[in-house]
């Protein structure tokens, strides 16, 4: 599967995948350190729990780097003709007023509005203009939505990265 990245997003992973790197390493020194001269690890509960650590941890990271299998670098421009990736949409949905922006892959913060492209909402939303309606499936839930107004990457895009690079949160998917 393709994966559309901007330059940020990419940038957010590795610097996850970096911490990740980190943490496995100490987890593994604390596992040796454990285990001490005599390599003893029978019935070595700090031994057991630190391997435990360092395999939980050790599948976190192997995860994060998957996602950058398929990466594709996407520019994104200062449009508001159609949804598109950092757009922001103002949508009647099931009658009310909700507001979403667009991110790339990895660019989730559901609590601020920001929803990756590839989210089942968002992959609905894509290409969808001022005026149009849809009806959509979500989750067995028949949604109808409106897109009641579009706003350029400079609305809320640029803001909502900026507050998920600070808060450094990937969703490992």
């Amino acid at each position: 599967m393709k994966k559309y990245f901007t330059l940020k997003g990419l940038e957010l992973v590795n610097k996850k995948i970096k911490k990740q790197e980190e943490k496995v390493k100490n987890i593994g020194k604390e596992m040796g350190d454990a285990a001490g001269i005599s390599c003893d690890w029978h019935d070595n509960f700090s031994y057991e729990d630190a391997k435990r650590r360092l395999e939980m941890e050790s599948t976190i990271l192997k995860k994060l780097k998957s996602l950058l299998d398929g990466v594709n670098i996407i520019e994104i421009h200062e449009q508001k003709e159609a949804i598109r990736i950092g757009a922001t949409a103002k949508i009647l949905f099931n009658g009310e007023e909700e507001e979403f922006t667009i991110g790339a892959f990895g660019e989730s913060d559901p609590i601020n509005g920001l929803i990756t492209y590839d989210s089942p909402l968002a992959h609905n939303l894509m290409g969808m203009k001022k005026g149009d309606l849809k009806n959509i499936n979500i989750a067995g839930k028949d949604i109808r939505i409106e897109i009641l107004e579009i706003y350029p990457v400079s609305f809320k895009y640029y803001q909502l990265i900026h507050h998920l690079s600070i808060s450094e949160e990937i969703i490992v998917q």
